[in-house]
This record gives structure tokens, C-alpha cells and sequence, in this order.
């Protein structure tokens, strides 16, 4: 049956989201790639190395790679919420405390991502190369990394824990929906350069602390502004490798050690077990800052349902 109490059925809800998405990311991709082809055929070759791992990828490239998702994931999503008649806010970037949950979770991102790093360090998994010189070019790298991890944050965040999970949680239960979305989220990681089953298993652990944040907070704030900073500081400030990829115009150049398997190797951080550490670690420090917003925020499924549109 299509509809059940509360409108149509969450299954096929998804599907509708699924199916509009793909059927739209298809047809966008083939006409950018068909502009691309005849406005600019050099800017369009100079990508193919960076999406390969080929060549460092450029803050440039990052943007227009997840913007391209992000207007996706919002184009389906507005039609979602006029089918639902709910708000464009109801699935997870809703909340009084925005401000303080996505600074929060900078802070905590940047912090993290900085445990990792000095694990590896200590423990000789890591080294640094020569710092270059500070230049205006360099600090305007460090601007233009700090919007396009946004953006990626933003793009991943919602796509893998923003409509489907707040959908999901109403028909199977939130710790179900979020453990299916983490293994998703975890195979996607699979077409990054570079990739180790490693790295794909703490893509879907990652994926699995970040929806505690979730949990607590009733948004994705918290979970933007602590994926944001962690992408900032493992592509930019530290000059790590970010799931095989490098970036270009990085403050620091950090370099793999020893042990593939404690170093993370070409996959980067993320591909060392001490990841699962410093993962754990912020599972703990998700219950310990933000147990408190649990005890006062509606439950997960009242804020997907969102107030009706008029």
C-alpha cells in the first residue's frame, strides 16, 4: 500500500528521493559535462587527474565537485518537503542552537583531527616536510580550503544524514536507519584514489559517531561544523592525504611512516587504526558536551514531521 497513517509510506518516500535524485544528477552531470565540452574542453581535462588522485586536488575542484551534489541533494529535497507539506528545514538543519552546535563542533573537529595527527606523530607513523614560506597565496589557500570543506561537509552531512535518515528513522528506528546510511556512507569512500579497507571501515565508523551528534542535538550542526574542521585540518593546515587525495596549497606537508597499517599510508590518517581511537574518543565527548540538548530537545521523529507548510 502506498499510503499508511501519516501519508504516504517511508519506503517509498525514499525511493521517490532516490529516484529523483539519481534521474537528476544524470541529466545536470551530462549538461555541465556537455557545456564544459564546448565553453571550456582545457578546464574540463585539467580535472580528470585531480578526480583520479592523479594530480593534488584544488580547492577549486572540491567546490564545484560537491556543489554540484549539494544542488542535487536541495533541488530533490525542496520537492520533497511540498510533497510532504513540511518545512525545507524539518530534516536536520532546523534548531534554535545552530550557531552554538556548529561552532562547538569546529572546535571539536579541529581539536580531533590534531589527536590523530599527534598520535602518529609520537608514535614515528608521521613526519613533516618543510613548511613554505607564509604569503598572501598561501593564507588565501587556507580561506578557499575553509569554504570548500564546508561545502563538503555540508554536502556529505545531508546527503548520508540529513533527509534520508530523518525519513528512515520513522519507518525502521534512528540507530537502524543511521547504522544502514553509515555503511553507505562507507562504500561511497570506496571510489576515492587511494582508498584502503581500513579507511572504508572508519568512513562508516566515522559515519556511525557522527549520528550520535545527531541524536542529542535533534540537527546536523554539530556534525557540519566537526567534519568541516576536520577536512580543513587534515587537507589544509596539516597537509595530510584525505582518503588517498592530496589537496594543493597546504600550510603544512605531513607524510606517511613505517607501518601502512599504523601510518595510514597513502590513504592518509584515516587509514590507521589510531583513527578508531580518536573516533572513539569523540563518541565520548559527543555524550559528555551534548547529553544535555537530549534532555530538552523534541524526539528525532517530531522534528523530521517539522511543521506543516501553509
Amino acid at each position: 500500500m502506498l499510503l499508511g497513517n501519516e501519508g504516504l509510506r517511508t519506503g517509498w518516500r525514499v525511493l521517490i528521493f532516490l529516484v529523483c535524485a539519481a534521474l537528476l544528477f544524470v541529466g545536470l552531470h551530462l549538461l555541465l559535462n556537455h557545456a564544459l565540452m564546448a565553453l571550456a574542453p582545457g578546464f574540463l581535462a585539467a580535472l580528470v587527474p585531480m578526480a583520479s588522485g592523479k594530480e593534488p586536488m584544488s580547492p577549486a575542484f572540491a567546490m564545484l565537485n560537491d556543489g554540484f551534489l549539494l544542488l542535487v541533494y536541495l533541488l530533490v529535497l525542496a520537492g520533497m518537503a511540498r510533497l510532504e507539506r513540511r518545512r525545507f528545514t524539518s530534516f536536520g538543519l532546523n534548531g534554535s542552537r545552530a550557531w552554538r552546535h556548529g561552532l562547538s563542533g569546529l572546535f571539536w573537529g579541529f581539536v580531533m583531527l590534531s589527536a590523530l595527527i599527534g598520535l602518529l606523530y609520537v608514535s614515528g607513523h608521521l613526519v613533516f616536510g618543510r613548511m613554505p614560506p607564509l604569503s598572501l597565496t598561501l593564507l588565501g589557500s587556507g580561506v578557499l580550503w575553509a569554504i570548500a570543506s564546508l561545502m563538503i561537509a555540508f554536502t556529505e552531512e545531508n546527503l548520508f544524514r540529513g533527509y534520508l535518515l530523518f525519513t528512515l528513522e520513522r519507518g525502521i528506528g534512528f540507530w537502524p536507519a543511521a547504522l544502514l546510511l553509515a555503511a553507505l556512507f562507507g562504500m561511497a569512500h570506496g571510489t576515492n584514489a587511494g582508498e584502503t579497507p581500513i579507511g572504508l571501515f572508519s568512513a562508516g565508523f566515522y559515519a556511525l559517531v557522527i549520528a550520535l551528534s545527531i541524536a542529542y542535538t535533534r540537527s546536523l550542526w554539530w556534525a557540519i561544523g566537526f567534519h568541516t574542521a576536520w577536512d580543513w585540518a587534515e587537507s589544509y593546515f596539516y597537509g595530510t592525504t584525505d582518503s588517498g587525495l592530496a589537496s594543493r596549497g597546504r600550510l603544512f606537508t605531513a607524510l606517511p611512516k613505517g607501518n601502512v597499517y599504523l601510518s595510514g599510508g597513502r590513504t592518509g590518517p584515516e587509514g590507521s587504526v589510531f583513527v578508531f581511537v580518536v573516533l572513539a574518543a569523540t563518541a565520548a565527548l559527543i555524550a559528555w558536551t551534548l547529553r544535555c540538548d537530549r534532555r530538552a530537545g523534541p524526539d528525532l521523529a517530531a522534528a523530521a514531521q517539522g511543521s506543516p507548510m501553509h
